[in-house]
């Protein structure tokens, strides 16, 4: 009867076990680079808005832009059971290529970054219809300079939108949308213009101060904690620039951007160096 009580007890805590694993992918492998490589890609060049007010925008065209923003869940782990300390950063991404298997987002380095204190880390994709994805950095993309990297994601029988990121610079005092996942919110659409070029300086999760070289968007469009990586569009929807900070503040809030050029060139010199 004792021998029956310790089995039963061992069987029961295998089953507690199993229970507090986590729901992430920890057996997710990413394929090998020649896999999902891009091969080509074609860029068109900027051209200014013609709309000059929000209301004008087509509003299923805007749905449209959404549902080529994504949710980031970084996660930074040791080990995979549910009781493990773990750390969860999350932001944002913007969908802009796609093959037959896989889709493409840009979104910040700092954003899928591992955490410096952990051994092995996941990313998982949420989509706008809340599917989610397991995710891998695109070999060779984290570039620490620019704050840019890029994620892959296998297909599913979910279409989601391919935003169009332009080859140019969207001037001084044009109007502009940012759309992200502020604060653990989804899909968040907030309207500014752009004020200026400038280098920017940042302060990341760990406290370490860091001065931008490149000159930056700097736009009055409201953007939070979970907006990195997000998409900055002109009033036709197009990708102007990609947020990667804000200036937290409730009386004059405003975001930081790379400008869609710098984007593609970055795009450009990484497809180059991966042929080689």
């Amino acid at each position: 009867m004792k021998k029956l009580y310790l089995i039963f007890i061992l069987i029961f805590n295998i089953l507690i076990l199993q229970g507090c694993k986590s729901n992430y992918d920890f057996d997710f492998q990413a394929p090998s680079l020649d896999e999902y490589q891009i091969n080509d890609i074609n860029f068109e060049p900027y051209v200014p808005s013609i709309i000059e007010d929000f209301e004008s925008i087509d509003e299923d065209e805007l749905l449209k832009s959404k549902q080529g923003n994504i949710l980031i869940n970084n996660v930074s782990f040791d080990n995979e059971w549910f009781f493990s300390t773990k750390n969860i950063y999350s932001g944002s991404g913007v969908i802009f290529h796609e093959t037959e298997d896989y889709y493409y987002a840009i979104t910040n380095y700092h954003v899928v970054d591992k955490h410096k204190n952990y051994k092995y880390q996941i990313i998982e994709v949420v989509d706008y219809f809340e599917n989610k994805y397991s995710a891998f950095v695109y070999e060779g993309s984290m570039s620490y300079e620019l704050d840019l990297a890029i994620i892959v994601f296998s297909k599913t029988e979910t279409a989601l939108t391919i935003l169009e990121i332009v080859d140019g610079e969207i001037e001084v005092g044009n109007n502009i949308i940012a759309i992200g996942n502020p604060l653990g919110e989804r899909n968040v659409v907030s309207i500014g213009s752009v004020f200026k070029y400038n280098k920017t300086k940042t302060t990341d999760r760990y406290g370490e101060v860091k001065t931008n070289e490149f000159l930056s968007v700097i736009h009055s469009a409201e953007t939070n904690s979970g907006s990195s990586g997000g998409m900055l569009l002109n009033f036709d929807l197009k990708v102007v620039g990609i947020n990667y900070a804000g200036t937290h503040d409730e009386n004059n809030p405003g975001g930081f951007s790379v400008s869609s050029k710098m984007v593609i060139d970055y795009i450009e010199f990484l497809i180059s160096s991966s042929r080689e």
